[in-house]
């Protein structure tokens, strides 16, 4: 479009564009985006090509995808075409003179939907952020009432990027309102679609926002479950099922818990019988599901569940499916503490800054890192002024209650050196170190990032290209590394985690390749094997190579059976929701992003 075309709010209002579709075929923004350029074709054929432009340039607002669970990147290109080089728009392509604009006609908005778009860029984009910006695009989203024949025409999307950003501006006030509106359509009555109080039980939970209905919610989807399997609807009990499993473990009801994953596989069996009618290769397959759901109960409840007992039959139920599933083979065709004031202090430090990157650089002063030393001289004393405490020993579980290691008693006949002893204050040192990461995540680092998130967009490009500017970051690994950085940014640390792992191991393997240390054996048959990160780190040539305070940071964090242990427990697929999105998690995030960080500054890890 021309330059010398004008934008202004007055040739907006002469527009005089409204939104005329009826509500049986709204579609949302592509409904929205439609009706402008409906309108646009309209003053085109009129002559007005100010008034043109101004439509299009909306048209192309209202196009974009919302992605209403990334913080940093909600708007994504409604189609892209790699091959020919196009793509529809999407936030980086509009101009400041645009948005300048876009802020100036934002109170002449009157359709709420692009209102809401409009705010939401101009919260996204513009510098310095406005609060009021975010607010109206908030006001705006959550205008659009909850109904089950408009939930997936965008509403949903609109209510949880409503909700993100009361979260982001932290505005309670506007978020226990959301709260509110939600859990009252969850106890509406839905006749027209079943899966309705599923799906905003679902928000609910995945905005974590549900805490003063998590029984009611847990108790309403179980009933609702257990009447949709009473009439023969296993897949959508199953999947109300699942939910009130997870808010009945939330709520730390074992009992009802385990009475829901028991339904589950229940549901799996009495599919698999109606479906042998019609195919047994089908039931077959249900079966197996079955056997997969009942291996969900833990050991210790399978007794008085009977578990075993009914894995027997189903078993049964697998061999026969399966032997007369060789007959249909022909006819199937196949095409799965308080912490306020450090908070306060924490958000201080990286507020203000001029750049995203500036900013960063603050984000990960904001602790050094653990000093081994200081950790042991406080274990000893703790040891000492409560000695009691170690004259027992004591066993270390798993969060899925294995034994994953024992520690002796306190040996008081010998001295620091004996073996029991540095056992204890091994034990001692990492208890030291986890509390002392608890304060460091909840106190600095989440309340910083908040902070970061208030001010500036973290992209992946620049994780990416931090990583290609990291000494310690190897050729061919900086987009996978960078993508694992950046999911932190977007509080998807539970992804994140299982990225930056075996990437840390690679990092530790070619710091001491590079360092002239073997990290690998060959056995006796001649073959070469590479030693896995926990052999590593606990080689002598660790420390030479990364110090004593960042081996003993990486072996506590990833490798440490009495510590967090985040490696093993991910190589293991160990990790379940929950846990991989854990302060340890959290905290191994931040760490990476240090250590990659401050290496560019440092030329590797051991200034660190």
């Amino acid at each position: 479009m021309a330059t010398s075309l004008e934008m202004t709010r007055e040739i907006f209002i002469e527009c005089n564009w409204s939104y005329d579709v009826s509500p049986e075929k709204h579609n949302g923004y592509s409904s929205i985006m439609s009706c402008l350029q409906k309108s646009a074709k309209e003053m085109d054929e009129a002559g007005k090509p100010n008034h043109t432009r101004v439509l299009e340039l909306l048209s192309r607002v209202a196009s974009m995808m919302l992605r209403p669970n990334s913080l940093n990147e909600p708007f994504k290109a409604y189609f892209q075409d790699f091959q020919a080089g196009r793509r529809s728009a999407q936030p980086e392509d509009f101009t400041a003179e645009e948005l300048i604009f876009f802020e100036t006609i934002l109170n002449d908005v009157d359709e709420l939907w692009l209102k809401a778009r409009l705010a939401d860029l101009l919260w996204l984009l513009r510098k310095p952020k406005n609060p009021e910006h975010a607010k109206i695009a908030i006001d705006s989203y959550i205008s659009n009432p909850i109904d089950s024949e408009t939930w997936h025409r965008d509403v949903r999307n609109g209510w949880e990027r409503a909700a993100r950003l009361c979260m982001q501006i932290r505005d309670t006030d506007r978020l226990d309102g959301i709260k509110n509106n939600l859990f009252s359509a969850f106890c509406a009555e839905h006749p027209r679609n079943k899966f309705m109080t599923l799906w905003v039980a679902d928000l609910l939970d995945q905005l974590k926002i549900d805490r003063d209905f998590k029984e009611d919610i847990a108790s309403s989807l179980f009933k609702i479950a257990l009447e949709l399997k009473n009439d023969g609807d296993f897949h959508s009990a199953r999947s109300y099922f699942e939910l009130a499993a997870k808010k009945y473990q939330q709520c730390s009801e074992e009992e009802s818990w385990l009475d829901a994953l028991i339904a589950i596989a229940d549901c799996f069996e009495l599919e698999g019988d109606s479906r042998s009618a019609g195919s047994n290769m089908a039931a077959n397959s249900f079966y197996e599901n079955a056997v997969q759901a009942y291996r969900r109960i833990p050991n210790k409840n399978r007794v008085n569940y009977d578990v075993e007992s009914r894995v027997s039959v189903v078993r049964d139920k697998i061999k026969d499916s399966g032997r007369a599933s060789l007959d249909e083979m022909v006819l199937v065709e196949t095409p799965g503490v308080d912490v306020s004031e450090v908070a306060k202090s924490s958000m201080a430090h990286v507020a203000g800054k001029g750049s995203p990157e500036e900013a960063l650089m603050y984000f990960i002063g904001l602790f050094t890192g653990p000093k081994y030393q200081e950790l042991a001289s406080s274990a000893k004393e703790i040891m000492q002024e409560s000695m009691f405490s170690s004259l027992a020993g004591s066993s270390h579980m798993s969060s899925d209650g294995r034994v994953v290691a024992k520690t002796p008693p306190m040996n008081l006949k010998a001295g620091e050196d004996d073996p029991s002893n540095k056992a204890v204050l091994k034990r001692q040192v990492q208890q030291q170190f986890s509390f002392e990461v608890q304060l460091v995540v909840e106190g600095q680092i989440l309340p910083a990032l908040r902070q970061l998130l208030m001010e500036h967009r973290f992209t992946r490009e620049l994780l990416v290209a931090a990583c290609y500017q990291s000494p310690i970051v190897s050729k061919g690994r900086e987009k996978l590394l960078g993508y694992a950085l950046w999911l932190g940014f977007e509080y998807e640390f539970g992804a994140a985690i299982h990225l930056i792992c075996p990437q840390v191991e690679h990092v530790v393997r070619t710091q001491l390749k590079a360092s002239g240390f073997h990290t690998s054996t060959i056995d006796k048959d001649g073959i070469e094997n590479e030693n896995g990160l926990s052999t590593l780190m606990d080689s002598p040539e660790a420390i030479q190579v990364f110090g004593e305070d960042v081996t003993f940071e990486i072996k506590s964090v990833f490798t440490e059976v009495l510590g967090f242990n985040l490696r093993n427990e991910t190589a293991h697929g160990l990790l379940d929701d929950n846990v991989s999105a854990s302060l340890p998690a959290i905290y191994a995030w931040w760490m990476v992003l240090r250590l990659v960080l401050r290496s560019i500054v440092l030329g590797g890890i051991k200034g660190d």
